[in-house]
């Protein structure tokens, strides 16, 4: 029993005591009045007053029970414990426990990689399970090389995010739910999300973009231009502004990569010239839902729990990414056929009209299509197919002499001037 009025004795017990925390994963964090003791493998919060109470814990653990917590230690416990401002997530293929701020000051890296847990006893370590999954799923030989490159490229090199990202559809029970929640949530470490609504995805206090390896959109589908405005910036670009709850907005680096999960053939309405989804075939069953299930419930996830995780874990991180470009896919088959099916015969009726009259006032349109007599119908259409408003005649006289606040629509790559050019030849126009 040491002797508790030793003071070296208590210099070398507050010293393994402080060790502990550290090793334990206790730092201090600021906020915005005072310094707390945050754990980084937990995320658990507590004020200083608790300290005595963790020494206390530690010392009776360890047969120091004698020794009484001295409020003079706390000094020396802050100067060693790591200081932190904030958490940043900031994936690497060597991640930093600890990442250093432009200011100087240190955040903790939340992002986790996989660790592997010993396999159950009598394991069989052959992937034949999880191979004959992705073939169910994939059983076109380019779609599953193509996607497994993809998960691949996400374990293998986390801190690179691909401008594209993964469209499935399929039959209800096939899978899609299973690969993301059975699978990749814990090859992950649980850093990822499933939404069920673009909105969840894009509210103003959502940090799920900036925060998680990998979103599942699960049976959403929409046909807002809007919302697939935002979806296009989501997709491609590496920096998102976001504004958690009580904080200012800005800047953060996303590194999420996003799968598209739908029953539906055609989940979203896609541009000709769409690069940001790669789109398997649509998903069937081998013979029947029923007959899926059994293969999932019986033989795929006994075997992934078992240890099958880690094997699907050294068989990702072992392929051969050199041929893999995470910021180009080629289009699929599937894909193009979306696209084609995207295009209603009311836009093809539409495009053919703008062909022979490139320029035009909206109610010339409307008096040529009935089914565009709401305006905000009539814009979204004009929008998709790359064309603008302008008012040519505000500041400078139409043909007639006179100025005017009409509107006009032109194709994206006009400017005032040459709509003006185009109709002071057009005698069709009524000025």
């Amino acid at each position: 029993m040491p002797n508790p009025n030793n003071e070296k004795i208590k210099k070398q017990i507050l010293s393994a005591f402080i060790d502990y925390l550290k090793n334990h994963g206790w730092v201090l964090k600021a906020t915005n009045n005072l310094s707390v003791l945050f754990n980084i493998h937990d995320g658990v919060t507590l004020n200083d007053d608790s300290i005595s109470g963790l020494f206390y814990q530690w010392a009776n653990r360890n047969s120091y029970a004698e020794i009484e917590y001295d409020e003079l230690w706390w000094n020396t416990i802050r100067r060693r414990l790591p200081f932190v401002v904030s958490e940043e997530f900031r994936p690497a293929v060597d991640p930093e426990l600890f990442v250093p701020l432009g200011s100087g000051v240190l955040a903790v890296n939340t992002y986790k990689r996989y660790e592997k847990d010993a396999p159950a006893n009598g394991f069989n370590p052959e992937p034949a399970p999880w191979i004959e999954f992705i073939e169910r799923l994939f059983p076109q030989d380019t779609d599953r090389e193509i996607v497994c490159d993809w998960m691949a490229h996400m374990l293998q090199r986390p801190d690179q995010r691909p401008s594209w990202h993964l469209l499935f559809t399929g039959d209800t029970g096939t899978g899609k739910g299973v690969l993301f929640e059975h699978i990749l949530t814990p090859l992950l470490s649980g850093q990822t999300a499933s939404l069920d609504s673009f909105a969840k995805l894009t509210e103003k206090h959502s940090t799920t973009l900036a925060s998680n390896m990998l979103i599942h959109l699960d049976d959403v589908s929409t046909n807002s231009d809007s919302q697939m405005t935002r979806l296009k910036s989501i997709l491609s670009e590496e920096w998102q502004r976001i504004r958690p709850l009580y904080e200012p907005e800005r800047s953060a680096r996303v590194y999420a990569r996003i799968i598209l999960s739908s029953n539906q053939p055609r989940p979203l309405r896609l541009d000709e010239n769409e690069r940001r989804w790669y789109a398997p075939e649509f998903m069937t069953h081998k013979a029947d839902r029923q007959e899926t299930q059994l293969f999932i419930q019986n033989r795929l996830l006994p075997w992934v729990s078992s240890g099958g995780l880690d094997v699907i874990y050294e068989w990702l991180m072992s392929r051969d990414l050199s041929q893999f470009n995470h910021k180009y896919v080629p289009q699929s088959d599937c894909l193009r056929r979306m696209i084609s099916d995207s295009v209603s015969i009311l836009e093809m009726q539409v495009r053919e009209w703008v062909a022979d009259n490139p320029a035009f006032r909206l109610e010339t349109l409307q008096a040529q299509f009935s089914d565009l007599r709401n305006c905000q119908i009539a814009s979204s259409y004009l929008t998709a197919m790359k064309y603008r408003k302008c008012q040519p005649y505000q500041r400078n006289p139409d043909p007639t002499g006179k100025t005017s606040k009409q509107w006009w629509w032109i194709p994206d790559g006009w400017t005032p001037a040459s709509l003006r050019e185009h109709l002071a030849t057009a005698e069709e126009f009524t000025f």
